[in-house]
């Protein structure tokens, strides 16, 4: 799947005194898929050997590292909340 971001603000038209709300949405950033495996291994009982096996499913590749960056607008001055990928203003 192809990694797509986009930028959200709102309110859209912030009045003076309002909080401006910038958002980063990221899709496509997914784990890749696990890898099947067997396990084979035997027991012995006595002298008769029993040959066993059994599947499990590796992980995958981790989803990539997500980093965002301060959004910049003239007169507004975004400051970090405690979402990554969300940012917050005041209006003058």
């Amino acid at each position: 799947m192809a990694i797509g971001v986009t930028l959200t603000v709102s309110p859209s038209a912030p009045a003076s005194g309002s909080t401006v709300t910038a958002t980063y949405t990221v899709t496509g950033n997914t784990p890749g898929p696990g890898t099947p495996v067997t396990l084979a291994g035997d027991v012995t009982i006595g002298s008769v050997n029993y040959p066993v096996s059994a599947t499990l499913t590796m992980g995958g590749t981790p989803a990539l590292a997500e980093t965002f960056s301060v959004p910049v607008c003239p007169g507004l001055t975004f400051k970090a909340t405690a979402q990554p990928n969300v940012f917050a203003a005041v209006v003058p």
